[in-house]
């Protein structure tokens, strides 16, 4: 199905044109009808000679109304560019046709309406007015038709004309991630919340859960309309109506996007390509403040340029949108740039990134990026980005931030790679799956890195344990948590990298050794070994401690003997038990202590600290320790002074 949208200066036919062709009045408002102008977007449809069914958006011409105009003709697939043949080009006439070239509208029909009211001499002259407008625009081409709404002069022709302009359409593309900007809400007795729009991307079914963005609101589609008629689904490109349930019509607003849960985000920043009109009347500023269009959407911004200090008129440049609030786009989106005071078009531009970091100006590589982004074939353009770099800003999927944060070495999940490429992720996978062909991309569990990135991300995770064994040689390894921490990697994708260098033999787990922060991980050929001063030193230590097993040395008498690093790299393998800062057993003395206590408390329910000391022959000084560590391992439990166990087994 297609959308057309009317353009065109005020006065000069617009609606009229529409309820002659479709017998509908698009001017729904009383206001409308005692005033004789169009304030907001009208709505109509019709069925061409051929059977093809559009609808129409017919829009405001008057000035103070052009915000309504915009929030009408992001979706449409041609326009309807009306002329008043007795007036010719007039102001708004310049304005919409700077629009729709801005937002690349490829197809159209200039309308010369009212020739009924003009001889054949001034028709000739406006036509040559309108070819002179048209040049160097997207209608450059589009055919001039002359028509009369009262007396029916040249209606069917433009009837057939818009059956040949859309003959060439081959269906609308889509991504799969359906997204209706919303450009009417309503309600209905008996009904509720009534939103409009032009469905793009993809469809939409009766019954399925739907979001309201940027709120992240959920709701239902209770009912589905188009051309009121009812359907229970509707395809891309053509105009719904939809009923939402449970939902208050004050929770929605003109630019709100209804879509599909957790397939599109909003941001508060995004890159573009951005150009300036030729005839604006000053250059646009770094850092100016501007009012931004896209969709149904307006939203103050400002706009940052990255490869220059200024834009002059007519021309193009790279720059990033720093939004006042949250917008919902796509890449490739088309918008308009207006400034407030005096109200006018200024220039427009096409949405490259939707989630980027903020740039840095004048850099090199990032406009190189952006390039590539922007003119790249479906595999530059996921290379491209999969070789994003980003600051740690925002954050994960779906959560109610408006960037998405990115780290320099991570990984994508095939739905973030559609969304920024702005492909459909059967399209995605096969790009992808080429590239891993090619041993461009590396898959990783359920992420896809370019293939240098994850070569770099190999390199730096090796680095810190390569490291940790050179600082110190006699520890077994790096605490992984430590290791992800220092990667800047999630859990999820720590965790998916580890098994990956597992699984190649460049990184293996420290299986005998205990520890509280995910374990140790080290180089599969890597062995602590003490020097032959050190195992010395380690033997008179162990020494000391089979002397008085059970009143060994304290802490500061062993690292006298050994030093701190030697002592804690026995605690590390196990071979000294630490149940204080400075209460030390050996393992063997710790795990006949243990056992000795939990036959005792099997035999008798219950110990207390005096008994204990006798039973192991120690002072209440290394007792109480090794009782309270007995409770924090819930082996026993303390019930006043005595001790009784807390488990029926108990293994060392």
């Amino acid at each position: 199905m297609s959308c057309i949208g009317t353009a065109g200066h005020v006065d000069h036919g617009k609606s009229t044109l529409v309820k002659v062709l479709t017998g509908i009045d698009p001017d729904r408002l009383a206001e409308e009808k005692e005033r004789g102008m169009t304030i907001d977007l009208g709505f109509a449809w019709l069925t061409l000679p051929s059977g093809r069914e559009v609808s129409i958006v017919d829009v405001p011409g008057h000035e103070s109304f052009i915000k309504n105009m915009l929030a009408g003709v992001g979706g449409i697939d041609a326009a309807l560019l009306v002329i008043a043949a007795d007036e010719g080009v007039m102001p708004q006439t310049r304005e919409h046709l700077a629009i729709l070239d801005l937002l690349r509208v490829q197809r159209g029909i200039v309308v010369l309406t009212k020739v009924d009211l003009v001889d054949e001499e001034w028709l000739a002259l406006v036509r040559e007015e309108v070819v002179e407008q048209l040049n160097s625009t997207t209608l450059a081409d589009a055919p001039i038709l002359a028509v009369s709404t009262h007396t029916g002069q040249g209606i069917h022709t433009l009837l057939a004309e818009l059956d040949n302009i859309l003959s060439g359409e081959q269906g609308h593309s889509t991504s799969g991630r359906p997204r209706l900007p919303i450009d009417r809400v309503f309600s209905m007795s008996g009904f509720g919340t009534i939103v409009t729009g032009t469905l793009l991307d993809g469809t939409l079914k009766v019954g399925q859960e739907v979001e309201i963005l940027p709120q992240e609101v959920k709701t239902r589609i209770r009912g589905l309309q188009t051309h009121r008629q009812q359907v229970e689904i509707a395809e891309p490109g053509s105009r719904v109506a939809i009923n939402l349930a449970n939902i208050a019509r004050s929770g929605i607003e003109r630019g709100n996007v209804v879509a599909l849960p957790g397939q599109l985000r909003s941001t508060l920043l995004f890159d573009a390509r951005i150009s300036l009109l030729a005839d604006a009347r000053w250059p646009l500023l770094h850092n100016a403040h501007i009012d931004l269009y896209a969709g149904a959407q307006e939203i103050p911004a400002r706009v940052r340029l990255l490869d220059r200090d200024e834009l002059q008129p007519g021309q193009s440049a790279w720059a990033q949108m720093r939004l006042s609030r949250p917008a919902v786009l796509v890449c490739r989106d088309r918008f308009i740039l207006r400034i407030p005071s005096p109200s006018a078009t200024i220039g427009g531009g096409e949405v490259i990134n939707v989630h980027p970091r903020y740039h840095r100006r004048f850099q090199l590589a990032v406009l190189d990026t952006l390039e590539r982004l922007a003119q790249g074939s479906e595999e530059e353009l996921v290379l491209a980005t999969l070789d994003r770099r980003s600051t740690k800003s925002a954050t994960a999927k779906n959560t109610k931030t408006a960037t998405k944060g990115i780290h320099p070495l991570q990984g994508y999940e095939l739905v973030d790679i559609a969304e920024m490429c702005n492909l459909a992720e059967n399209v995605t996978l096969q790009v992808l799956e080429t590239l891993l062909l090619e041993r461009r991309v590396r898959k990783v569990g359920t992420l896809w890195f370019a293939q240098h990135i994850w070569d770099r991300l190999v390199e730096e995770a090796l680095r810190l344990v390569r490291e940790q064994h050179q600082h110190y040689p006699l520890r077994s390894g790096l605490s992984k948590e430590e290791w992800r921490t220092r990667l800047n990697l999630s859990p999820k994708v720590a965790a998916e990298v580890f098994v990956a260098l597992q699984t190649e033999g460049l990184l293996e787990m420290v299986t005998h050794i205990r520890s509280s922060s995910g374990g140790l991980i080290r180089l599969p050929d890597f062995t602590p070994k003490f020097s032959a001063v050190q195992q010395a030193q380690v033997d008179q230590l162990l020494q000391a401690f089979y002397l008085n097993p059970y009143m060994p040395p304290a802490r500061a008498e062993a690292e006298a003997i050994v030093g701190s690093e030697v002592l804690a790299a026995l605690i590390e393998q196990g071979r000294i038990v630490k149940l204080t800062e400075g209460i030390l057993l050996l393992r063997e003395t710790y795990e006949e202590a243990l056992a000795k206590i939990v036959t005792y408390l099997e035999e008798h329910d219950k110990i207390t600290a005096a008994q204990a000391r006798d039973l192991l022959g120690a002072t209440r000084k290394y007792v109480l320790p090794l009782l309270e560590h007995m409770d924090a391992l819930r082996i026993t439990r303390r019930l006043g002074d005595e001790r009784v166990l807390a488990t029926t087994t108990f293994h060392t």
